[in-house]
């Protein structure tokens, strides 16, 4: 295709272009063939959004307390947004929404164990204990001397081992529960920075403590739920 260079709007005849270096004179009942060339450009795009599914907890009382079974696997949305768009050379100067489709979330139903079931552990400090409930938590260490501490719990206990604090949303104040690797503690305690699946564990002195900091598992030795 003939285009003149710098040329982005306008039109000529192919026809002409293709012979008039062949002849010329008038040419009797011509017809032009005219092409028309210009900068601009359109064309159809798609833009995909995923839309997340939301999950429902549903309590199971014969699942053991703590363990969780999904039932329903949840499924993201989508959403699809086609949009038609404009060019002026190599720039976009126009987008335009034509059309949008959504493909719903499948919500995801979880089943949350309510069954109180007890089991028993063997120690190399007490034996065997009972306990109701084992937890994944990541656990710290601190004594009276760290920053907004005292020598007082929030409850008034000393801090010393065997003291520990937690989120008393996830373990109820009082909760014995034994930490393998530093023995039998009791949530004495709370702490600003103690949230969700954390507990800190008191030392005398932590910086003579064998205890540095690093998730364990705990076992929860009362305070059930009834």
């Amino acid at each position: 295709m003939f285009v003149v260079e710098g040329e982005v709007l306008g039109s000529y005849d192919a026809r002409n272009l293709e012979i008039e270096k062949e002849i010329s004179y008038p040419r009797v009942n011509y017809v032009p063939e005219l092409v028309t060339t210009t900068a601009f450009d359109q064309k159809e795009t798609e833009e995909y959004e995923t839309v997340p599914f939301e999950t429902e907890l549903i309590d199971d009382e014969d699942l053991e307390y703590g363990l969780e079974e999904v039932q329903t696997p949840g499924v993201d949305g989508l959403t699809t947004n086609t949009y038609l768009i404009t060019f002026w050379l190599d720039d976009i100067i126009d987008k335009v929404l034509t059309d949008t489709k959504t493909e719903a979330p499948v919500t995801e139903v979880v089943s949350f164990g309510k069954k109180i079931v007890w089991h028993k552990l063997d120690t190399p400090e007490y034996g065997k204990i009972k306990y109701w409930r084992k937890m994944r938590v990541w656990a710290t260490k601190y004594d009276s001397t760290c920053l907004g501490c005292n020598n007082t719990t929030a409850l008034g206990a000393p801090v010393q081992q065997g003291v520990c604090a937690v989120d008393p949303t996830v373990i109820d104040m009082y909760t014995h529960f034994y930490v393998p690797g530093y023995g039998k503690c009791q949530a004495l305690d709370v702490g600003g920075a103690i949230k969700g699946n954390k507990i800190d564990l008191a030392y005398e002195d932590h910086r003579t403590a064998a205890w540095g900091a690093a998730y364990t598992d705990i076992y929860l030795m009362d305070n059930e739920p009834h």
